[in-house]
Formats: structure tokens, C-alpha cells, sequence
């Protein structure tokens, strides 16, 4: 049985791994990732992890990648990382030309122990890594005014620090959540999500990565 406890202590000795800080180099290559499940509501359960990766600024895919296998651990909200990150790091390992950042469909340190599953990841990887989320997860926030661009801040609700941006992609349409995960800033995450929008609501790399996905489910 899977150990919730000692997750949670694994979870703030990883937390104190992550390095928050501008890119160190230009972005040339963003990767986008994601994980889906054969049978969501089963454990154990067949999950498909994808990468699909972009040249930047353009925006023009490169490789796609994906992986299959079991998962054995359940969801529990929080915990997210440990159930996807095993098949996702097997995912990335079978990328060919390795991106510059990574954007994840979750949250990086907008989570109660400070690692969502996008600074999981960036720490385990010790690559930058972007959280750009559907759904809030943690932190008190005021939602951003209706035009395409517009933010406010999350903010810890215990000590006040920055966690990361609401941000309004497209106007008048619902804001996603995100958050640095690793080896990037809060403004570099929000410019990076930002600038890999087209017509959509979501970035390109998560979006290609959750619509490959449904192209390799269709094989089952």
C-alpha cells in the first residue's frame, strides 16, 4: 500500500531542490507533457504519458513521444506527482532532442507542501519546468480583468509570498493557474505560457501533448 506519509516528507525534501530563478539560457525547444488513463477509476490502471515537443518561438512540433504502463498508486489530490511522474519520466527519456523548459499540465509550487507535479518533475529532471493548470489548487487569488493578457498573483495564504499568476490566454474565456516549477521565474513561467498561446485557451505544448493522447487511445 502506498505510504501517504512518507510522500509528504518526501515531497518538502524535494522542495527545498527547487532553484527559482530566470533561464539561464535563451529557449530554443519547449516541451509540453501529459498522462491519461485507460481506466481512471481503477487501481491498479494502464496510463499513456506524452511529450510532444516544439521549436520555439514558432511553435512547429519536432518529436512526440509516448510511453505505456501500469500505475499502481491511486489519486489522491496533492499527490498527483507520484502517480504520474514514474510513466512520465519514462516518456521523457525517450526524447531524442531534449527541451529547453518543459510546461506541464498541473502546478508547480502553487501546492499545499510547495511541489505540484511540475516542480516534482523539474527537480527530478533538473530541467526548467513550467505548472499551467485548469483548476486552482492552492493560494488566495483575485481572478484578472477579461482581456487576453491580464493577471493577478497567487498568493501563500500563511505568509503571503508570490506562488505564481491567474492568467487570462484568451478573452473573456475562463484563465489558467500557473506557477515555476523549476529553474525559472514566475514572470519567465507567465511570459513563457503567454507567448505559446495561438487560438486556444491552453499553451500549444500541453494542448498537442493532451490531443496526441487521444489519438493513441483510440488504438485501444
Amino acid at each position: 500500500m502506498f505510504d501517504f506519509k512518507r510522500a509528504a516528507y518526501a515531497q518538502k525534501i524535494l522542495r527545498r531542490q527547487i532553484k527559482l530563478c530566470p533561464l539561464k539560457k535563451p529557449v530554443k525547444l519547449v516541451g509540453g507533457c501529459d498522462l491519461t488513463f485507460l481506466n481512471p477509476f481503477k487501481t491498479p490502471t494502464t496510463g499513456i504519458a506524452a511529450f510532444v515537443i516544439l521549436r520555439y518561438p514558432e511553435l512547429e512540433v519536432v518529436e512526440r513521444v509516448y510511453a505505456i504502463g501500469e500505475v499502481n498508486i491511486p489519486y489522491v489530490p496533492g499527490f498527483l506527482a507520484f502517480r504520474e511522474i514514474p510513466l512520465l519520466l519514462k516518456t521523457f527519456r525517450m526524447i531524442k532532442e531534449k527541451p529547453d523548459v518543459v510546461i506541464v499540465d498541473g502546478h508547480g509550487i502553487v501546492h499545499p507542501r510547495g511541489l505540484g507535479i511540475a516542480a516534482h518533475l523539474g527537480v527530478v529532471l533538473g530541467v526548467p519546468a513550467v505548472g499551467c493548470a485548469k483548476k486552482p489548487l492552492f493560494g488566495v487569488f483575485k481572478f484578472p480583468g477579461e482581456k487576453k493578457g491580464d493577471f493577478t498573483y497567487i498568493y501563500d495564504k500563511y505568509s503571503d509570498k508570490k506562488l505564481g499568476v491567474v492568467l487570462r490566454t484568451k478573452d473573456k474565456v475562463k484563465p489558467v493557474y500557473v506557477s515555476p516549477g523549476n529553474l525559472i521565474d514566475i514572470e519567465g513561467a507567465r511570459n513563457l505560457v503567454l507567448s505559446s498561446i495561438t487560438k486556444y485557451r491552453l499553451p500549444e505544448p500541453t494542448r498537442l501533448a493532451h490531443n496526441f493522447l487521444k489519438e493513441i487511445r483510440q488504438k485501444f
